[in-house]
């Protein structure tokens, strides 16, 4: 799968831009602020349908009302034409071949990207929620119908946590608590099922790519930790467990005016050689294990869709040290990659690949011939 052009009006510092890409190796360096991030941003708005950093308003060019972002992606024998177009305060609207659609599940259908940031190397050392949100995407990358799930407990949550606020000072409807719970143990369930199998896809996968990124020094291994579930016979009897701890915990959830019990807590332990990596792991132990978990990202939606998906580096290559670097790359064979960076130290590992560089600066961009 692969962009071959893309076409901006009006977005971010781009008044209006066209720009044919090369189909494996895209290098957009320059300065900070200058639009490297934005072009690679482009991409994955044309892929979501929203952007990974900025609400879409904000990415109308100052001063302007609308914006456009145009491309043309190839997945095996067919070609899709993508165009968004933004307009203030706040809609989007979304054609695939000049068919109008505003669902951006039939974007996620059609285009498979993976986005690696520097906030992804801090997942192994960071709290939960970078953990949680990254099984989240990584589901919700080959199954879209996860993103409604997760939509939908959302709510649910935000409703119940409200009634938990209001019940601090006037109990009247404490019975009406129990309509939340219900569909929250529904919905939660769901969740929580969903994410410890497919825990179990990505375990098998990330440890092949770990022992590789480590030489065979470290071996990795990944367990669920959830608040209901504590082992397999406790899937049997999830729904019963889960109501009874709500039950448990009311008079503290009103108290603290949220819920205290539910996947939206949950967590992934990451261990390394038998030791927590979170705890006891080095800060390149903690890196290279969040490598191997955005890697696993990429050979899963491999096998769902039998091609590689669309690879975003957004400003990770400066984070890593050159070992790192060389390794990363070497999983980028027949994959279209797009690297920003303020300065290229890794060309030397690109030898055999085919590229682009473009020099961006102030929103211009200048193809550079090496």
């Amino acid at each position: 799968m692969f962009v071959s052009n893309i076409k901006l009006s009006n977005f971010r510092n781009y008044n209006d831009l066209e720009l044919n890409l090369n189909k494996n190796i895209n290098i957009l360096v320059g300065d900070n602020a200058q639009g490297k991030t934005s072009l690679l941003e482009s991409v994955y708005v044309l892929a979501r349908g929203n952007s990974y950093k900025n609400s879409n308003s904000e990415l109308i060019l100052w001063g302007k009302e609308t914006s456009a972002i145009e491309g043309t992606f190839h997945k095996k024998n067919i070609d899709d034409n993508i165009k968004i177009t933004l307009n203030k305060p706040n809609k989007t609207n979304i054609y695939i071949n000049n068919k109008k659609t505003n669902k951006k599940s039939t974007l996620l259908e059609k285009i498979h990207i993976v986005l690696f940031s520097p906030e992804d190397l801090k997942m192994i050392k960071e709290g939960p929620d970078l953990r949680r949100r990254f099984i989240d995407n990584e589901l919700n990358n080959i199954r879209p119908s996860y993103g409604k799930l997760l939509k939908d407990y959302t709510r649910v949550l935000y409703q119940r946590n409200n009634l938990l606020k209001v019940l601090r000072y006037d109990n009247k409807n404490i019975n009406t608590l129990e309509i939340w719970d219900e569909q929250l143990i529904a919905l939660g369930k769901k969740i929580i099922i969903s994410r410890i199998n497919f825990l179990k896809k990505v375990n098998s996968i990330t440890k092949i790519i770990h022992s590789k990124l480590t030489n065979d020094q470290e071996e990795i291994k990944l367990f669920y930790i959830s608040n209901i579930v504590k082992n397999n016979d406790d899937l049997e009897k999830i729904e019963s467990i889960y109501r009874n701890l709500l039950n448990i915990n009311i008079k503290e959830d009103i108290q603290k005016g949220y819920t205290s019990i539910g996947p939206h807590i949950d967590d992934i332990r990451v261990i390394i050689n038998d030791f927590d990596a979170k705890l006891y792991g080095s800060q390149g132990q903690q890196r290279t294990a969040a490598l191997s978990l955005k890697l696993s990202e990429i050979e899963i939606i491999k096998s769902h869709i039998e091609e590689n998906p669309i690879i975003l580096l957004d400003d990770v290559m400066s984070e890593l040290d050159s070992k790192r670097q060389e390794k990363i790359i070497e999983f980028f064979h027949d994959s279209q990659v797009f690297i920003t960076c303020t300065e290229i130290n890794f060309e030397n590992f690109l030898q055999n690949f085919n590229k682009k560089i473009y020099n961006i600066e102030r929103g211009t961009i200048t193809d550079m011939k090496r």
